[in-house]
Order: structure tokens, then C-alpha cells, then sequence
């Protein structure tokens, strides 16, 4: 949290915070509570869309259980950046005692299709926000900078990145063949189940839900900026495309590994909104702080909730195992 802290700072270095809260004072908390209780219906809807990839296997988890998994992963992401989606592969292996290597291949392809939902929405803001972009940079050089060093060092980015994956292909090939403390055995099963659970799209029966569920959930990550607008007077009269723009630049701020994009996601939105009129200090600060402290506050009340409830939720409970024994091993009893 200690990277969090320092990127929230930057993010309000030299902000009145006074001035903020007196903003903040401003605040409708029916609009607020609107934009979370429509983010509640996204985590849902994505449990489901996972729940989803995993019925080719035989599974059929609890949607509870689907659900308390994902608001654990939010959980973990504010603490510790992308180590989410580990804890709620990690959730369901306990609880429903679905493969956890079969569970992350399900993950996979969960994000390539948040990425392609995303990459559509995000080439509609660059085509028609293009000049607010620009702006951004203009308003901002050290992130240019920033990323002009990036670019001089990126050829030595891509060899250590290639070192390192062929540093670990070489490792794990060799302990698979060598069978290090029947370590080759375990790695084969545990690759085995990270294929089928990222080709398991290719067995899908319910893809139309799937897709109905990403679009869903993407368009409600989008809803929902343009929500808690209508919580503020000084944001009221922004409108649809301006919330699709604060959506698709505050996603790459949640990209940057920080802490659930605390700081990052921050001090894009209060640029960007200073943009189109909004003071920054306070009313820019007052609505970043808010729309982003009310979904951390709900993915750490629920997720530890979660936590609590799970063990008690689960006692006494069998998760329906499929029927994995090969066909030619049935035909000969």
C-alpha cells in the first residue's frame, strides 16, 4: 500500500483538501448509490460469464461461491496489483475444488475478451477525443518524457523480457523432463488444465451469454463514471462521451501496476475533466476521490465479508465433481 500512498500524494500534491471536502459536502448520494449498486450487478454478471467457461468442464460452482471469488480478487488487487486473479482461482480451488490451473486458463480468456470489448470502446474516444489526448500531454510533459525514456529503452525492455521468459521456458523444460521431485509430473497436469481452460471457448455452448455479459460489464464500468456526474452540481451537464472518455483514460491509469489504480487513476481524471471545465482543485480532486473511494470501499467491505462468509456459506457442502475417467478405462468396466 506503501506504492499507493506515495502515487495518491503525486496525484494530490498541492490540493486543498479543505476545499475538497467542501465539495465533497456537495455530494447526491442517491446518484452514488445508484452507480454502486449497478456496480454490483457487473461483478455478478462477470462471476456468471465465468461461471460460464467453466461448464464445459462438468463444473456448475455456486453462483455465490463464482461471485465471493471475484469480489476477493478486487480484495487482493488493492493490496497487492494483478495478484487478484491468483486469489480467486485460489477461492474456487478450496471451495468448489475446480482445478486452479483449469480455473486461471478460464481467467485468460476472460481478459482477451475484456481487452477486445475495451480496444473497440477505446479506438471511438482516440478517433473522435483525440485533441483531449493531445492536450493531456501538452498539460503534462513529464508524462510525454516519461514516455519518450520509455521508448529509448525499449529494445532492452524486450531482451530482458525474452531472457527472462526463455530463463524460465528452459527451467520448467527441464524440470519436466528430469522429473525433479516428481516436480515434471505435477507441472505436465498443471499445463494440461491451463490449455483446456483457455481453449474451453472453443467448447462454449452459451456464447451469446458470454458476449451479452461482456458488453454488460464493460458498458456499466462506463455507466457508471457518467452516474457520478449526476452526484456532483459541478458535473452534472457533462455528458455520455465525455464519461467514455474519463472510462477509457482512467482504465490505462487502473493498467499501471498500482494499487487498484489508486493515484494513477486519480490524477488522470482530474486532468482530464479540468479539460472540459472542471476545477481541479477541488472539484476535479472531490470527484476522483469519491467515485474511486466508493468502489474500493465496497470491494473491501464485500470482500472481507466474503471472506467471513465463505468457510460458514461452504460448511457442509459437496461440490458437484465431473466424471473425468477416460472413455477407452469406462468401456473396459
Amino acid at each position: 500500500m506503501s506504492l499507493g500512498a506515495l502515487l495518491f500524494w503525486l496525484a494530490y500534491r498541492g490540493q486543498n483538501f479543505g476545499r475538497i471536502f467542501d465539495a465533497i459536502s456537495e455530494v447526491r448520494w442517491g446518484w452514488v448509490a445508484a452507480a454502486v449498486l449497478l456496480s454490483v450487478a457487473a461483478h455478478y454478471s462477470r462471476a456468471l460469464r465465468w461461471g460460464l467457461l467453466l461448464e464445459p468442464f462438468g463444473y456448475k460452482p455456486r453462483r455465490g461461491n463464482l461471485f465471493f471469488a471475484v469480489m476477493i480478487m478486487y480484495f487482493a488487487n488493492m493490496a497487492i496489483p494483478r495478484s487478484g486473479e491468483v486469489a480467486r482461482c485460489g477461492v474456487l480451488a478450496k471451495y468448489e475444488r475446480i482445478s486452479f490451473s483449469r480455473s486461471l486458463g478460464t481467467v485468460v480468456i476472460e481478459r482477451v475478451a475484456d481487452v477486445i470489448v475495451f480496444a473497440a470502446v477505446a479506438a471511438v474516444v482516440f478517433a473522435t477525443q483525440i485533441d483531449v489526448i493531445g492536450r493531456v500531454l501538452d498539460n503534462n510533459p513529464s508524462v510525454l518524457q516519461y514516455w519518450q525514456s520509455f521508448e529509448n529503452h525499449i529494445v532492452l525492455i524486450i531482451m530482458a523480457g525474452v531472457a527472462l521468459v526463455g530463463l524460465v521456458f528452459w527451467t520448467l523444460r527441464t524440470a519436466v523432463k528430469r522429473n525433479w521431485f516428481g516436480l515434471g509430473d505435477r507441472l505436465r497436469k498443471a499445463f494440461h488444465n491451463l490449455k483446456d481452460g483457455m481453449l474451453t471457448i472453443a467448447g462454449l455452448k452459451k456464447r451469446w451469454q458470454f458476449v451479452a455479459h461482456s458488453l454488460f460489464i464493460n458498458f456499466v464500468y462506463f455507466y457508471t463514471v457518467y452516474l457520478f456526474f449526476n452526484a456532483f452540481p459541478f458535473t452534472e451537464n457533462l455528458g455520455l462521451m465525455v464519461a467514455l472518455t474519463v472510462f477509457v483514460l482512467g482504465t490505462f491509469g487502473v493498467i499501471v501496476p498500482s494499487p487498484g489504480g489508486i493515484g494513477t487513476w486519480h490524477f488522470i481524471v482530474i486532468e482530464v475533466l479540468a479539460l472540459y471545465g472542471v476545477v481541479r482543485d477541488p472539484d476535479g480532486g472531490a470527484y476522483a476521490l469519491v467515485s474511486h473511494g466508493m468502489q474500493d470501499l465496497l470491494f473491501a467491505v464485500v470482500g472481507m465479508v466474503a471472506m467471513i462468509v465463505m468457510p460458514f456459506f461452504n460448511n457442509d457442502y459437496q461440490p458437484l465433481m465431473p466424471d473425468e475417467t477416460p472413455p477407452d478405462v469406462k468401456e473396459d468396466n
